[in-house]
């Protein structure tokens, strides 16, 4: 009897090696006491054989086969896995392997079927003048079914690292980096198979910026006439994962529940000295007197958050409309006051005295400024494409 379980765990192996490796299938149970036989192929290190069982799981069929697990063997699935019938059980036994370089030695553990390929690699005499080649070995993670292991191989792709380690692919397992990518020190590869799911998020719809060149903007100076939002989106994915990492992700749908809206900015290419434009600074490049309506203005903005772009922006605006003049009237319109009110007589909201007080009608253009274009320079803007705001 001993000698029988001394052949066993010479002769049976399984899925994949790394230092010692099992490998079961998980396969649905079955009704009833004829239900529980099951024919399993047992693979220790290369060696198959097939084993007539009533035996639920990895760890009990191993036991009762007389295969003892090592602290450096690996078992995949592990060993308290499920079997069904005509499931694949491997084992891989680690065993030390001696590495003499220049001199130098260093022990590592290599599954069965790694051993042999190092050993033969190891063959050569390092002082053979032709075709000398230097072994070099990385050290990578591999990961089937959800568990992990580190493994040293000379290999530089995966499909000869899997090889050299002795991995039995099944048909519905998914390797990931494929089989023909490389591989070096610190690589991970990851066995399994794939499961999808999908999965709805909102996300965020960056806004775009949008610069347009003005000839009514100072050279060297850059208006944000409308500030940028970031919009929303509900997006559907169809996500396939492996041992729960994702490795793809498709979108399915997309519905877009808010849009971005773009940031404008006007980039000046005009002359700072020609007048009317907003100089290098920002402001306008001709000087508030104190006391005067853009002085009122230029206040008024600073009272609101806005700054002295934003006043370089008004005080062009405003002067292409009235020049700044209380009592500026169009006679075709009938607009009237600084910022031409239309009729002027809606400025009233603002005060009695909306035909001669600069502040009052100052205080009425902004308010209505806010309310339809946000910003004096969303109000700039505006003019330039339409010559009206």
């Amino acid at each position: 009897m001993a000698n029988h379980k001394k052949r066993a765990v010479q002769s049976r192996q399984g899925r994949w090696i790394v230092r010692g490796t099992v490998v079961a299938v998980l396969v649905a149970g079955t009704v009833g006491f004829a239900g529980l036989h099951k024919t399993v192929t047992l693979d220790v290190n290369g060696t198959t054989v097939a084993v007539s069982t009533f035996s639920g799981n990895v760890g009990d069929i191993l036991d009762h086969e007389g295969v003892t697990v090592g602290t450096g063997d690996l078992v995949i699935p592990t060993v308290q896995s499920s079997v069904g019938d005509g499931d694949v059980i491997s084992v891989r036994t680690s065993s030390p392997v001696t590495l003499t370089v220049d001199g130098k030695q260093t022990t590592i553990a290599a599954s069965a079927a790694a051993t042999t390929d190092a050993s033969r690699a190891l063959a050569a005499s390092r002082s053979d003048a032709v075709g000398r080649s230097e072994l070099t070995t990385s050290s990578i993670t591999l990961t089937v079914d959800g568990e992990s292991r580190t493994v040293v191989t000379s290999a530089t792709d995966v499909r000869t690292a899997l090889q050299q380690i002795g991995v039995v692919l099944g048909a519905d397992d998914v390797v990931t980096p494929g089989l023909d990518s490389e591989i070096s020190d610190g690589s991970e590869i990851v066995i399994g198979k794939p499961e999808t799911k999908i999965v709805t998020v909102t996300e965020t719809d960056k806004f775009e910026t949008v610069r347009k060149k003005s000839d009514s903007v100072a050279k060297g100076t850059t208006v944000v006439t409308q500030k940028g939002s970031d919009g929303e989106a509900v997006t559907t994915y169809s996500v396939e994962t492996i041992n729960g990492k994702e490795v793809s992700r498709t979108v399915v749908t997309q519905s877009v529940t808010t849009k971005p809206t773009d940031q404008i900015v006007i980039v000046g290419t005009g002359d700072a000295s020609s007048g009317g434009s907003s100089g290098s600074s920002g402001t306008s490049s001709k000087p508030v007197a104190a006391g005067t309506a853009r002085a009122i203005a230029k206040q008024m903005l600073a009272d609101r958050g806005w700054g002295d772009d934003q006043f370089a922006c008004l005080d062009t605006l405003w002067q292409h409309e009235s020049g700044w003049r209380t009592t500026a009237g169009n006679q075709s319109s009938g607009a009237y006051g600084i910022p031409q009110a239309l009729p002027g007589s809606k400025m009233a909201s603002a005060g009695s005295d909306w035909r001669t007080s600069a502040e009052t009608q100052i205080k009425w253009g902004l308010g209505y400024i806010k309310a339809r274009y946000s910003t004096p320079c969303g109000a700039w803007a505006h003019f330039q494409s339409h010559n009206w705001y």
